[in-house]
């Protein structure tokens, strides 16, 4: 289901007039003094959208950790070299803030600014839970990124350097905010309409997307808290996650200007540059496979599907690039979408915390991703009937065959790419396909931004203290095995 083009609610600006009392001088006439709750709320909505969808390894290497995407001359994220372009402290003030607001800061000031325009009691109550829900989505991709993160003490004007809590506290704390959002979301009335570009204020399509959500994060914990993950999804099941691709959390970019496109666009087309290309571990596992997508996210070279190397040194020209429908200024942002819901679902059947058949979840999930990529129930159809993909005879036990399915399915989405692979060990990178020049294996975390070793020391050190001594991309994040 295609959202409305992505625009821009104007910052309202002060009206000017004559001076009548000199004190005025001393106000600037020319800037608002408080912006209007929606624009600042679509501000953190879209640069959300923004961080999930970029390729920018100086931010978001997870393409090149997931081997989706790789790079051509500069190749250190690729090689899991961070230290040059600091992406753990550009992902770090991206949701934090920093010289610039970020989600977190700006989903904040939405919160404190609300009240001033809502319409109704019962719109305000719910522009309040939908901001909370975005909330525990950035937290999430902290906590699930570095491990203890800044979280009670986070964001506040008074705390310049906050302490880091806990993850597992954490992440418990998310998972209840949850809880409060779905069963006090008012799906009978309004919320903040068009300032919400996802699902223009739909409060029965957030409240979908919460316990989608939880599904999700309940998941994370399948291995560590098998108890508490079981009870999670169980309960977000039964309180309604995402049954069809319409209840995909896109946004849809805009080509009326640079900064409203999407942010694939910018960095492949508009920048002129030519910085990445396909990895041949994606590319060389569809062709395998005969995978209906390859068309759909790939161009061919030389009448073949060819990726480039992870770590090494590609040339443009000699590899596939990224399809049209992908380059499109108007391609869609997606938070969070069916196909990864039906592979969670499978997964759960697995691990006995759902009734049902696992089967049937993995295939709705591929027959989603590739009705959403443009392909036919027919393509989906061909594609799962192959023995190496039918779910009975695919190689592997169910991490191997939801694994591969998902992270081919997440494509466009680095970080639940990496994500999936963290938590299910498909593809093993580490083996099948280290990068060239490699300085470890795969990361299964950020380490701390440089920034915050200097500035906010006593609290790193007690940090990273906390995760067993190592503030190093090996250590391994609390829900992992």
């Amino acid at each position: 289901m295609r959202k409305p083009l992505l625009t821009y609610i104007p910052v309202l600006l002060l009206a000017s007039a004559c001076t009548k009392n000199i004190n005025e001088l001393n106000t600037d006439q020319k800037s608002a003094v408080t912006v209007p709750a929606a624009t600042v709320f679509l501000a953190a909505e879209k640069n959300l959208m923004d961080n999930i969808t970029t390729p920018a390894g100086g931010s978001d290497p997870f393409r090149f950790f997931a081997q989706t995407w790789t790079q051509i001359t500069y190749t250190s994220e690729a090689q899991y070299i961070m230290t040059q372009y600091n992406a753990p402290d550009n992902w770090w003030g991206e949701m934090y803030g920093g010289a610039t607001p970020g989600v977190l800061n700006n989903l904040g000031d939405a919160k404190l600014n609300f009240a001033a325009t809502a319409p109704t009691a019962g719109a305000l109550k719910n522009d309040l839970i939908i901001t909370d829900i975005l909330e525990v989505y950035a937290f999430n991709l902290l906590v699930s990124t570095y491990g203890n993160v800044p979280y009670t003490e986070a964001n506040n004007r008074e705390i310049p350097f906050p302490k880091y809590d806990d993850a597992k506290t954490v992440y418990a704390s998310l998972l209840s905010r949850l809880d409060t959002c779905i069963s006090n979301l008012d799906v009978s009335s309004g919320a903040m309409g068009s300032a919400d570009q996802v699902y223009q204020g739909s409060t029965a399509a957030w409240k979908k997307f919460a316990a989608t959500l939880k599904l999700k994060m309940a998941m994370v914990l399948a291995d560590t808290d098998p108890t508490t993950a079981s009870k999670k999804v169980q309960e977000a099941v039964a309180s309604g996650v995402f049954t069809s691709n319409a209840d995909n959390a896109m946004m849809t970019y805009s080509d009326a200007s640079t900064t409203t496109a999407n942010p694939v666009w910018q960095a492949a087309i508009n920048s002129g540059r030519h910085d990445n290309v396909p990895a041949n571990t994606l590319v060389s596992q569809m062709v395998t496979w005969n995978d209906p997508r390859l068309p759909l996210y790939f161009t061919q070279v030389s009448g073949a599907y060819l990726g480039g190397q992870p770590g090494a040194g590609n040339s443009y020209i000699g590899f596939s690039t990224f399809s049209d429908q992908m380059l499109s200024p108007k391609f869609p942002g997606d938070l969070l979408d069916y196909a990864e819901t039906e592979f969670l679902l499978a997964e759960a059947v697995e691990r006995g915390f759902l009734s049902g058949t696992a089967a049937d979840h993995y295939n709705a999930g591929v027959t989603a991703s590739v009705l959403f990529w443009g392909g036919s129930t027919t393509d989906a159809s061909t594609y799962l009937s192959q023995p190496s993909v039918a779910y009975a005879s695919a190689a592997g036990d169910y991490h191997r065959k939801i694994g591969y399915q998902a992270w081919i399915a997440l494509y466009n989405r680095g970080w639940d790419a990496w994500t999936s692979i963290r938590r299910l060990g498909y593809p093993d990178i580490n083996t099948i396909n280290p990068p060239y020049g490699a300085i470890s294996p795969m990361p299964l975390r950020f380490y701390y931004p440089l920034t915050e070793q200097s500035a906010n020391g006593t609290n790193y050190k007690a940090a990273v203290s906390a995760i067993g001594g190592t503030d190093a991309v090996t250590t391994k994040l609390f829900w992992m095995k």
